[in-house]
């Protein structure tokens, strides 16, 4: 008898999916209902979902995800020339045997044999446990920072093509391995270079396997990396009497003065004594005349504006030697107890990029600007440590600009670059800060011999070595 499919039908309140199944194939989880005259209704389970239930499914899956895992494998632990080798042996037998040639075959045969023994240097454990440490993680520039690595050997007998580096600065440096066979703990010891200032990343460790020839390499990371400064070359120069502004709201200082807000202690009255400081309790019980003696308060803001903008230095040594400068004069306000602040062009700004939007143009300008951490000595020489000339795109005339409208209440700044400026660019830069603010422009040029100029309110100091800004500093307070 001729069986043909057909949908039952749907009752008047019966599903309404029931007619949706006839336009494809029944949805995962459903089964195909088909009916023939006389014979009743006969259920089928979905063909799809059985297939992928079997052992067969599951064991293909199971070998593509190892044979994806191989493939990682290999082709993390084969270098270039294993590459090519491999790719040379590849084509060598089929073509020789399709040519005839039986040098070639003999070349790919060779290759092969060279390709297996090689890998087999990568069989086994580690054979180290690696642990490092290093001194100090900040030092100055010519100092080298020593460190320790300390080896634990995990295998007894001969560990054939293993090895130990370490990273530094961006280099491998492969390190002496204890030569005894058995088992044990052994210490390498090693420096980290502080030739330049800057910031060196020391590590990681890792254990190296690989084969004599070149063509595989497998490495295992064991520590992780360590950042070590390299402070710049800071001098000590003297306190600077520059820069304070007498203000009431100030701090109070250890000279006295007759009038001020702070008071310090009695004292008699001298002739041009204010007479409205006249204590009268005191005048009283003494029988003389007695004035109150107050302690001077004072306001001092300083900024070092550091510019690091290409075109704000002819070399890299100028630029070198500004950052010296910056540190010194930043680090004796700090030992002073002054308020300091170091600004530097943003790294991450662009050319033409505009500074973002905000409720004040204060707030828009610190943004604009990168302000060093002054918190202390360390903070502030770590921040100077990750300065690179070139930067930023900001030159030192719009660096000014931003600092004068970020911070408010300087008295004293100091501009340090290089030789690039002319006076003429350093006279109009100075003119945008508030009357009463101290401008000191300090070009640093080395080997050229120090001088100080006075350009109306500007004070120019030329250095060319560090140890010149003592006595610049000295003679432009005295100006």
């Amino acid at each position: 008898m001729r069986a043909i499919a057909r949908v039952p039908r749907s009752s008047r309140h019966g599903d309404r999916t029931d007619r949706s199944r006839t336009a494809g194939a029944a949805p995962a989880g459903t089964t195909t209902r088909t009916a023939t005259y006389g014979h009743g209704t006969t259920e089928l389970a979905s063909g799809w979902r059985a297939s992928s239930r079997s052992p067969w499914a599951r064991g293909a899956r199971r070998l593509r995800r190892w044979g994806r895992r191989r493939v990682r494998h290999v082709r993390r632990v084969t270098t270039p020339l294993g590459w090519t080798v491999l790719l040379s042996a590849a084509l060598s037998l089929p073509a020789g045997a399709f040519l005839g040639w039986v040098e070639l075959v003999t070349i790919g045969a060779v290759l092969w044999a060279v390709a297996l023994i090689s890998a087999l240097f990568l069989l086994g454990a580690p054979g180290y446990e690696v642990d490092m440490e290093v001194t100090r993680t900040r030092t100055t520039v010519g100092e080298a920072v020593p460190g320790i690595l300390r080896l634990r050997r995990r295998r007894r007998g001969a560990l054939w093509g293993a090895g130990v580096e370490i990273v530094i600065g961006g280099e491998s440096v492969p390190l002496p391995t204890p030569a005894r066979r058995g088992a044990g703990t052994a210490e390498s010891a090693f420096e980290v270079p502080a030739r330049h200032r800057g910031v060196v990343q020391v590590g990681p460790v890792r254990t190296v396997r690989g084969d004599p020839v070149g063509l595989f390499r497998r490495t295992l990371e064991w520590t992780e990396s360590v950042n070590i400064f390299v402070h710049p070359e800071i001098i000590s120069v003297p306190s600077m009497s520059a820069g304070f502004v007498r203000d009431l709201e100030g701090s109070p200082t250890r000279d006295l003065t007759a009038s001020d807000i702070s008071f310090q202690s009695l004292r008699d009255y001298r002739a041009g004594d204010d007479r409205r400081h006249i204590h009268w309790k005191a005048t009283a019980r003494v029988g003389t005349l007695t004035v109150r003696q107050f302690e001077e308060t004072r306001r001092s803001h300083i900024v070092v504006a550091l510019a690091s903008a290409l075109g704000d230095y002819s070399s890299g040594a100028e630029f070198e030697l500004a950052v010296s400068a910056a540190g010194s004069i930043a680090m004796r306000a700090l030992r002073d107890g002054r308020d300091v602040s170091v600004l530097a062009g943003p790294p991450t700004a662009s050319i033409g990029e505009e500074p973002a939007r905000s409720a004040s143009a204060g707030e828009e300008s610190v943004r604009a600007v990168s302000v060093l951490n002054t918190r202390g000595r360390d903070p502030l020489l770590d921040d100077l440590s990750e300065r690179e000339w070139g930067d930023t795109p900001r030159g030192l005339g719009e660096l000014a600009m931003l600092a004068a409208e970020s911070i408010p209440g300087m008295s004293l700044i100091f501009l340090v670059c290089g030789s690039t400026p002319n006076l003429r660019e350093l006279r109009s830069w100075s003119l945008r800060f508030p009357l009463g603010t101290s401008v000191v422009a300090v070009i640093c040029a080395p080997e050229q011999p120090p001088r100080m100029r006075r350009i109306q309110e500007l004070r120019v100091v030329d250095i060319g070595y560090l140890g010149d800004i003592r006595d610049a500093l000295t003679r432009a307070a005295r100006v």
